[in-house]
């Protein structure tokens, strides 16, 4: 017959049964090194320093090349120094926060101890990784239009000078391109304002299904958007643009007073070593104002406007 007893299994005949788990190797770390790694990492709030920190005591117990982070919903993902052949994977999570997964890399095997250790250093990394991933889930709120998710004004400010200044600096391509919901007005009016807040909100879903991961979409102002395309010359902004503009044209929409089907108006502009951030959106903007004043639902670059006006000058002389 066995009894359990203080977690373990006790024979009549005085002979002690270990279970599994007691069997399985317990971390051998020193409480000095515990106790420095957690002051450590209680010195940022920034994820990637956070994370180099960490791979850094933790090289001094454990031999390892590198690790790699991700954060499923904050679409974080990190990579501290070098991806290896082997890797040993672990979720972050308490009882109420998921804080991500972790993997660590190296050219050879783990052993059992150095994963018994890894997992025991993992006790200070929680804490801290939770009060980061809340730091980063407020800092992009506050750069983040509430009803769509879309970028706001500030962080457009922030990261299309920050793109210009880069694609001066390295010669390479960049484009915008400004989008408005034509006759949006027409929506809130007929259908109603819950029904205009579900057609802004699914507009940004139908742009972020068409443009790239390197590309960044901003709420400019009502139903009026900016796509910021990096490393996109003319005639990639307008394959781009034409896609956003067919991709919204798809939408559908209904509710009590009838159906309802969305268009968009797009001006596109590419970016030349003389602009300013305030010279490329009012070009886009010109181009956009054609594109409406051309009949909406289409797309004009700011490249087509001398054309388009020297049409419209032979035009008015006949």
């Amino acid at each position: 017959m066995v009894s359990p007893m203080n977690g373990r299994a006790e024979l009549r005949d005085d002979k002690v049964i270990t279970p599994f788990g007691d069997l399985a190797p317990r971390p051998d770390i020193r409480p000095e090194v515990l106790l420095r790694l957690s002051g450590k990492l209680q010195t940022t709030l920034e994820l990637s320093q956070l994370l180099e920190i960490f791979l850094e005591e933790i090289q001094q117990a454990v031999l390892i090349d590198g690790l790699s982070f991700h954060h499923e919903p904050s679409n974080t993902s990190i990579a501290v120094g070098r991806n290896s052949l082997h890797t040993a994977n672990y979720r972050l999570q308490t009882q109420q926060d998921y804080m991500g997964d972790i993997a660590f890399h190296r050219s050879t095997r783990f052993r059992e101890h150095e994963l018994a250790n890894i997992e025991g250093l993992m006790t200070a990394l929680v804490y801290p990784m939770r009060n980061a991933l809340r730091y980063h889930e407020a800092l992009a709120a506050a750069f983040r239009d509430p009803l769509t998710g879309a970028g706001n004004r500030v962080a457009l400010d922030k990261t299309l000078n920050r793109e210009i200044e880069l694609a001066k600096r390295h010669d390479q391509a960049l484009s915008i391109l400004m989008l408005d919901l034509d006759h949006f007005k027409r929506v809130n009016d007929e259908f109603g304002h819950s029904m205009g807040d579900k057609v802004l909100k699914e507009a940004v879903n139908a742009m972020a299904g068409c443009i790239r991961q390197t590309d960044m979409c901003f709420r400019y102002g009502g139903e009026e958007f900016l796509i910021m395309l990096s490393s996109a010359d003319q005639a990639g902004a307008l394959r781009i643009a034409e896609r956003v503009r067919m991709g919204i044209g798809q939408m559908l929409f209904s509710n009590s007073k009838g159906s309802l089907q969305v268009t968009t108006s797009v001006g596109c502009a590419t970016l030349q070593m003389s602009d300013s951030l305030e010279d490329i959106v009012s070009r886009a903007d010109a181009a956009l104002y054609v594109a409406k004043d051309q009949g909406r639902n289409r797309v004009i670059c700011d490249l087509d406007m001398p054309f388009i006006e020297k049409e419209e000058s032979q035009h008015t002389q006949e």
